[in-house]
């Protein structure tokens, strides 16, 4: 869905907002009024170097008369439109804050009963814009956004939200979002129809798995999970997966390829570790000198990447399966993945780094069978062997990342790499899982 560029996107508390501005060509009265004061000091200026004069002053001060002249027009300016904000929140809340101190909140709930009324005088028209009023059918409740730009853009945008439609970022066509994505819609998305960008991503602080994605409808998703020798798995049937025992929840594909509601299509992108985490979020560097090995192994390294001793969020918002707090994975946290993505390294198992011997076994069981598990919950990850970048920085112009033979190694942040999402599960999420274990049909493995 294309978001009109007079939004702001923001992140706030996993949430997100989007947020507009009253029009900066409404305030054309103080425009016009701020260009009376400055022809009148232009035609008065002999007035103006006469009165410097008069009181002492050089004559290089006399535009200080003219600061003081537009001060007060500039300040009720700004004041006025940044203490005024309008705001749709998880584009299911309509809102309305005006004041500084004393401050003023109004919110309407976005549904498919709202209605919306726009006017205009005639200079709103050809300035492009107006006041938006919404309202139920009962009308007992209404909210403005006074002044709002291009008002006729706001209103289809909003409709688009109130209908559930989603469109496509390159084409403006519209599909519904209980529709499955046929396999020419599939290609369609593969080649870059409402699939992410890094330039959007940067530019707007928003990001998605395709604005073109057809998800199938709740009545048709089931949640499968899967059994392992490291815990529980629960494919969710959403292009996410619940890793149960680890409490988190993930992508199952890397940033830049589309969900179409049976699996994912098109490229990862690749970018920059820098790029990676001011976008989506860093934690704490963990140099060489943590642990007992130079390379990122043993429960000391493990343990200092952790999310909790430090992690920064960034500044896109991710919006993904019903969920944005999606955020780039620690070290600690894409090392649980690490014996599916190697397991050539694994077959030979692991000692030495502080391994329990239930861990070894662990790492020695990761070979033929863990590739198995691995295709089965992320086969797109699996097929792409893509090499990830974690959260975790190294210092010295390094930070850690997969590669081909070690679970996690050290590389140039000047690397281009994919990434990969992650989420911690509330605890109710959790509780949820292990009901729904007795009621949603599930497909065990060993």
């Amino acid at each position: 869905m294309m978001i009109p560029t007079q939004f702001k996107s923001i992140s706030r508390s996993g949430r997100e907002i989007l947020r507009l501005r009253p029009a900066w060509l409404s305030y054309w009265g103080s425009i016009l009024a701020a260009a009376g004061v400055i022809g009148l000091w232009v035609l008065k200026r002999p007035f103006f170097d006469a009165l410097s004069d008069g009181v002492g002053l050089p004559q290089e001060l006399a535009g200080l008369g003219l600061g003081l002249g537009l001060l007060p027009i500039f300040a009720r300016v700004l004041y006025h439109r940044y203490t005024h904000a309008y705001e749709i929140e998880d584009r299911k809340k309509l809102r309305m804050v005006a004041g500084f101190v004393s401050r003023v909140k109004r919110e309407f709930p976005l549904t498919d009963k709202v209605q919306t009324d726009m006017g205009q005088s005639i200079i709103g028209r050809v300035l492009n814009y107006g006041t938006l009023a919404f309202w139920t059918g009962d009308d007992r409740s209404r909210l403005q956004w006074k002044d709002a730009p291009d008002p006729d853009r706001i209103i289809a945008f909003l409709d688009q939200l109130k209908s559930g439609a989603f469109v496509s970022s390159s084409t403006g066509s519209a599909t519904r979002s209980d529709q499955r994505a046929s396999p020419s819609e599939a290609h369609s998305i593969s080649v870059g129809i409402g699939a992410p960008t890094l330039k959007e991503a940067k530019s707007t602080n928003y990001t998605h798995f395709g604005t073109g994605a057809n998800d199938k409808p709740l009545s048709e998703m089931v949640a499968k999970r899967i059994r392992t020798p490291l815990g529980n798995y629960i494919d969710n049937d959403d292009g996410t997966v619940t890793d149960e025992t680890g409490g988190l929840m993930w992508q199952r594909a890397p940033w830049g390829m589309v969900w179409t509601g049976n699996g994912f299509v098109g490229d990862p992108i690749k970018l920059r570790w820098g790029d990676a985490v001011r976008l989506f979020g860093q934690g704490v560097d963990v140099g060489y000198r943590v642990g007992a090995t130079m390379a990122y192994m043993g429960h000391e390294k493990r343990a200092a990447s952790a999310f909790e001793h430090g992690y920064k969020e960034g500044k896109c918002l991710i919006r993904a399966g019903s969920y944005n707090d999606w955020r780039l994975p620690t070290a600690q946290e894409l090392d649980r993945f690490s014996p599916y993505l190697h397991s050539n390294y694994s077959d030979q198992g692991r000692t030495g780094d502080g391994l329990s011997q239930d861990e070894q076994y662990d790492w020695r069981w990761h070979g033929p069978a863990g590739r198995a598990a691995f295709q089965r919950l992320y086969p797109e990850l699996f097929s792409l062997k893509a090499h990830l970048w974690t959260a975790t920085g190294l210092g010295s112009g390094l930070a850690w990342a997969y590669d081909g033979n070690l679970p996690v190694g050290d590389f140039k942040v000047s690397d281009e790499r994919p990434v990969i999402f992650v989420r911690k599960l509330t605890g109710s999420e959790i509780r949820a899982a292990k009901t729904e274990d007795e009621t949603l049909k599930l497909e065990q493995t060993t």
